[in-house]
């Protein structure tokens, strides 16, 4: 029972770290190079930039 118990455990965990990599690898970097070149993002970022 506690062979199955820790089995179980170390599926899940890494299943997590499985989809935690393949968000930071393939999905973030889209998401990042979408909002450096969204016009609504850029818009935003003049509205709110500190006055020098």
């Amino acid at each position: 029972m506690n062979l199955l118990r820790s089995v179980i455990d170390l599926a899940v965990v890494a299943a997590v770290g499985v989809l935690f990599v393949g968000y930071s690898l393939f999905v973030y970097p889209v998401e990042v190079l979408n909002e450096k070149t969204s016009s609504k993002a850029r818009e935003n970022e003049l509205k709110y930039a500190p006055e020098l």
